[in-house]
């Protein structure tokens, strides 16, 4: 399957020179051991892979994985650092699609170790003279991106920059001219592109980085955390996690 838009499936789901953790639990324990029967996880994604009836991308892997280890999740539209916030503090069970190593801000949350999907973490621009291949490149314009992107926070030395709440309010920002630049994930740029009419929109390559994307749980769910690597690798070598992206990248 190709890797071009968002995702590529990996039997270990390690991202690139990093190796998957270890996970010491028995190959039978997604199925005879206990859960919760339903987990709520802040997510501040947007369709095409998170929809309001919970049948969007995300929504369909992480329902999938709970499912194996007996358990009904349910994911809820945050603000991003207000989700991990509320996932920190355990006023929600945990966070669908971060990147890695996030444990160092937020200490109670441990990472489910086998990804979720790969991130292209993508610029986009309207006007032809815009040209970004590397981070540096942004030092040149006015840059928007979601407000609690911690990859934009840590690596954006923009002129200016303007953050918002909400993929909307990013692509209303490049459409008025209010910036050069939006930085967001592509396959959302591109639905994003679609849904706005923003047919001259520009994809600009190569992505600004690549990244492996985790759920993270509460610390009071560290049981769970084992079971669910378990569960994403297994949909990964059985085929079932291709069945779920496939018609996502097609469209």
């Amino acid at each position: 399957m190709p890797c071009a838009l968002l995702v590529c499936v990996a039997a270990s789901g390690a991202s690139a020179g990093q190796a998957a953790p270890a996970v010491s639990a028995p190959a039978s324990s997604a199925q005879s051991a206990s859960a919760p029967s339903a987990l709520t996880l802040a997510t501040t994604i947007s369709p095409p892979l998170s929809e309001p009836g919970q049948n969007g991308m995300l929504d369909q892997i992480i329902k999938a994985a709970f499912a194996r280890i007996g358990a009904d999740v349910a994911l809820q539209q945050l603000p991003s650092e207000r989700g991990l916030v509320m996932a920190d503090n355990g006023q929600v069970d945990g966070d669908g699609n971060r990147i890695s190593g996030l444990q160092a801000s937020y200490p109670n949350l441990l990472q489910v170790p086998e990804s979720n999907m790969t991130y292209e973490f993508t610029a986009f621009a309207l006007r032809p003279d815009v040209n970004v291949r590397d981070w540096d490149d942004l030092r040149h314009y006015t840059v928007g991106y979601i407000i609690g992107w911690k990859i934009y926070d840590e690596n954006v030395r923009a002129s200016s920059t303007v953050k918002v709440a909400t993929p909307e309010n990013l692509f209303a920002l490049l459409r008025a001219g209010r910036v050069d630049v939006v930085l967001y994930y592509r396959l959302g740029g591109m639905y994003y592109a679609r849904k706005l009419g923003l047919t001259n929109l520009r994809v600009l390559e190569p992505p600004l980085a690549k990244r492996e994307m985790y759920m993270y749980l509460n610390i009071r769910h560290a049981d769970l955390v084992p079971r669910l690597t378990e569960a994403l690798r297994g949909m990964k070598k059985d085929g079932s996690y291709e069945r779920i992206v496939a018609p996502f990248l097609n469209r």
